[in-house]
């Protein structure tokens, strides 16, 4: 996965040298994850094609001549083939994207062939040494042309392949494969000399000997082959990388004062990453001190994805303290489980109440703040508070102007700057430091805003299917129904229309459906009407294009500045947030990843056993 998690402020340490200090792990520590880079598979297809085609003809040559080297060379054909074989399937599957049960993605196959790819190797290099011993005390009669002929073709051909694969050198996967090829090479040479050898004086021994002498030569490679796959699939350091210099030079950064749960580690072959804790003196400072990490950590030891938690010392103490004496007014002994409270916040010169819905217990420290959409409310995440409140303090808010809130006199007040006051004032109400946020459309921008905001308590943020950039087809959309007309004498006929509004979400039960949107509905002068204020949509429909795109400009500058782990999740069929533009977040911030669900379109509900799977995973 990759984020960030719950950070936990802790005292400094005596860190003395770059030793045992760097692996200690702290309250709150976690880990990462990320995709990858996949090698060319044509150059495997091409060398499958041509030797699988020649593996056949030299098995059978093998078996006419009785030649043991011939044999080799035939045997090291069918394994180069199942090796290549094996090599390009790990690199197809390798290019499948996350999902909710890999978060890692399947980079790893590459490494998990190559590892196979050497022990299959180590195997023949046995059996060849074992049958040529056994030949010095049976000696076989070879036909020493065909042997000639055919290790000379074959010889040619294995050239050839190794030639193809030599041009893709960073897949350890391909090197592995590469290996097999050239113990093949090699063995065709060994064969050609012993074919030549019993031709001109009769020497059988020769034929043995030779292929010993192959499996010996091919035995170095296998085993550094070996070696370094097996080192990534532990997540060992990357090999050209000092992990001791990497502890050393953080400390080193100024503003850092101490450094620990340090690991270094390649999430697939040739894409180093780095996450760890890093303490300052003030927090302030953290986005220049974090700049001069990322140039350092580049320039010096080539890592370029980087995840660093920072911890302002002596702020957790603190914090626990007023965690354990201060509760929010509503808190009680006892768990709460959807209810209901307000919060005083400002609008101007006037005061609205902003309402919000909780699950778990209120003494939790931990807080995870779920965000809805802009014309839904805080029961949108009913279904995943519950499934998340053992773990956290789960809090839903009905933006103003929906549910439970009040609605503002001032139309032009609908907007992220009011929302994200408000929302400041809630976090100061539950009396937390830190929280995490999980926001859908609209809430996913207010958290983007919030968490680029200095000092923002947000540690960890999913974003469910919105970005900087919102497609004009998606407008256009929201702009057909938001504050539109919408009553109904009967609730049946109004929720049979509001699941239709909302049918990109994805398919859902009736009863899904009713957890989901009958929340929505709220009967008034007998009528079935939204639950919002229709005036909503008044900032909404004043947006010109002109200020769309500064706006734009303004969510990707405000994108940018966010240093704090970041899941985007994207509904595969949605028509608000594309895949270029998750693409281009996952670009300019490190710290971002993303995750695509199929037949979604805007956006996934996680009102499903997977999707709330993938949440808890990524809160994990």
């Amino acid at each position: 996965m990759s984020g960030s998690h719950h950070s936990s402020h802790s005292k400094p340490q005596n860190l003395s040298g770059a030793d045992t200090s760097l692996h200690a792990h702290k309250k709150g520590d976690a880990k990462h994850s990320h995709s990858k880079e996949v090698s060319n598979q044509n150059l495997l297809f091409i060398a499958l094609i041509l030797t699988l085609g020649f593996s056949g003809v030299e098995g059978a040559a093998a078996y006419f001549a009785n030649s043991l080297a011939l044999i080799s060379d035939a045997g090291h054909m069918v394994t180069d083939a199942a090796a290549l074989g094996l090599a390009l399937l790990a690199q197809i599957i390798s290019r499948r994207p996350p999902s909710p049960k890999h978060s890692f993605g399947f980079g790893r196959a590459e490494a998990l062939a190559a590892f196979v790819n050497s022990i299959v190797m180590l195997a023949l290099v046995a059996w060849i040494v074992f049958e040529a011993i056994s030949r010095f005390y049976d000696p076989h009669k070879v036909d020493g042309l065909t042997v000639t002929v055919v290790a000379g073709i074959g010889l040619v051909m294995n050239i050839v392949v190794a030639w193809v694969l030599s041009r893709d050198k960073k897949s350890v996967n391909t090197r592995a494969a590469l290996v097999h090829v050239m113990g093949d090479l090699l063995g065709s040479v060994a064969a050609l000399i012993a074919g030549v050898v019993i031709q001109l004086t009769g020497w059988m021994p020769i034929d043995a000997i030779l292929s010993i002498l192959v499996s010996l030569l091919i035995l170095k490679s296998t085993i550094s082959i070996l070696h370094e796959s097996y080192h990534f699939l532990m997540e060992g350091v990357p090999l050209h990388i000092d992990y001791l210099e990497v502890g050393k030079d953080l400390k080193n950064i100024p503003g850092v004062l101490a450094v620990h749960d340090l690991h270094v580690w390649e999430m697939t072959p040739s894409f180093p990453a780095l996450i760890g804790h890093i303490e300052i003196a003030n927090i302030r400072e953290w986005p220049e001190i974090m700049v001069r990490i990322n140039t350092m950590l580049l320039d010096k030891h080539g890592i370029d994805h980087v995840t660093l938690q920072p911890e302002e010392v002596g702020d957790l103490h603190d914090h626990d303290d007023a965690s354990e004496s201060h509760q929010s007014p509503q808190s009680t002994n006892v768990l709460h489980d959807g209810d209901t409270f307000f919060v005083q916040c400002s609008s101007g010169d006037a005061q609205h109440r902003m309402a919000y819905h909780a699950w778990g217990d209120p003494n939790n420290s931990k807080v995870l703040l779920c965000v809805h959409g802009l014309t839904r409310r805080g029961s949108d995440f009913k279904t995943l508070a519950q499934a998340m409140c053992k773990d956290y303090y789960v809090v839903c808010p009905d933006v103003v102007g929906r549910g439970d809130s009040d609605r503002l006199s001032n139309p032009m007040l609908y907007a992220i700057p009011q929302y994200v006051a408000d929302i400041t004032e809630l976090v100061k109400t539950l009396g937390v430091s830190q929280v995490d946020w999980f926001g859908t459309s609209m809430g996913g921008l207010i958290g983007m805003v919030y968490a680029a905001m200095p000092q923002s308590p947000i540690q960890r943020m999913l974003i469910n299917d919105v970005g900087p950039k919102i497609e004009p087809e998606a407008i256009k959309r929201l702009g057909s129904y938001v504050g539109q007309p919408f009553a109904f004498a009967n609730r049946a006929d109004a929720l049979t229309r509001l699941n239709q509004i909302c049918a990109s979400f994805g398919d859902h039960s009736p009863k899904e459906w009713e957890i989901y949107n009958g929340p929505m509905l709220i009967q008034r002068d007998g009528v079935w009407i939204m639950h919002y204020d229709p005036n909503i949509s008044v900032p909404f429909a004043a947006v010109n294009p002109i200020m769309a795109k500064a706006g734009e400009m303004a969510m990707w500058h405000a994108f940018k500045q966010i240093h704090i782990p970041m899941l985007i999740v994207r509904g595969g069929d949605s028509d608000l947030l594309s895949a270029a533009t998750v693409a281009e977040m996952c670009k300019v911030n490190p710290h971002a990843r993303s995750i695509e669900i199929p037949n979604v379109g805007h956006a996934p509900a996680f009102v499903k056993p997977e999707q709330i799977a993938l949440a808890k995973e990524f809160f994990s």
